[in-house]
């Protein structure tokens, strides 16, 4: 008898673990290509939905020959679009900032994510976070160019938003 109660125990432990990390690894896929404009995509899984802005981003990071020489670089403030303009070489950085609210009833998980050869230039002032009902928040978004080559980079910055499809006590 003991055994079987063993054998039922960790079974049902083994079936836990799983449905634990089954709920847990839901994604929305990544993109298949970039957008040209801002986009807004919707994607659900078994347990959660997803609302997703998808923003496309460019910079293009330029050398610096004299440091008195008068250099041309841009800037770029369209709101459906994440693009840096054109930045000097050698660590300068530029910034970008987005506000997001939570106009629903319960709280929302947010994710941004950065894709294409611009995303290890890519980081966010907050990422991975709860935004609560009524809640605003400031997001800015830095291109970093440290150690990268001069040219044009490019991809897609997401903006994910994350609810329960059902109305289980939130674990994230």
């Amino acid at each position: 008898m003991k055994i079987e109660g063993k054998t039922v125990l960790i079974t049902f432990l083994i079936v836990i673990i799983f449905l634990f990390v089954l709920i847990n690894l839901q994604e929305p896929p990544e993109p298949k290509e970039f957008v040209k404009n801002k986009t807004a995509f919707n994607y659900s899984t078994l347990f959660f939905s997803y609302n997703i802005l998808r923003y496309p981003s460019h910079v293009e990071i330029i050398p610096l020959e004299n440091e008195n020489e008068i250099a041309l670089i841009g800037f770029v403030t369209d709101p459906w679009n994440i693009n840096f303009g054109i930045i000097f070489g050698n660590g300068t950085f530029a910034k970008r900032n987005i506000e997001l609210a939570n106009l629903e009833e319960e709280n929302i998980k947010i994710i941004l994510k950065a894709y294409g050869n611009i995303s290890p230039l890519i980081a966010f002032s907050k990422n991975n976070f709860i935004l609560k009902p009524k809640e605003k928040v400031s997001i800015d978004i830095v291109l970093h160019n440290k150690n990268f080559e001069y040219g044009n980079y490019s991809g897609e910055i997401d903006v994910i938003a994350r609810k329960g499809i059902y109305n289980f006590p939130s674990i994230t």
